[in-house]
């Protein structure tokens, strides 16, 4: 199925985007653009099924130049199974995207407060 991404409000300052059917065949995911002057908080959950692929979060300056984000503790986002994890960024531009495996078909939340 295709990758579609709904952006949603579903709480007062917070915003909710969802990539629905992400695979490792999205090799080049739509990215999120955060604006405002301080940093934002978020959480990613991922939910779906796993064929040895990993969901990363990658952030951008630019859109075309991407790096592996961190949580908030400094490691790196890596997610092999269902789960989440919390994570603050001050990026322009934000993204989620499976490295590896084959079958993966993920849903991924992503929300913000900030």
């Amino acid at each position: 199925m295709a990758l579609v991404v709904t952006p949603s409000k579903p709480v007062s300052g917070v915003s909710l985007y969802t990539y629905d059917n992400l695979d490792s065949a999205d090799t080049n995911p739509e990215y999120l653009t955060l604006s405002g002057t301080d940093p934002v908080v978020g959480f990613l959950q991922v939910v779906g099924t796993f064929g040895g692929g990993t969901v990363k979060l990658q952030l951008s300056n630019n859109g075309t130049n991407w790096v592996d984000a961190k949580d908030i503790s400094g490691t790196a986002v890596a997610i092999t199974a269902a789960g989440g994890v919390e994570f603050s960024t001050a990026a322009v531009y934000i993204r989620p995207l499976i490295s590896g495996g084959s079958g993966d078909d993920v849903d991924v939340l992503i929300s913000f407060r900030g």
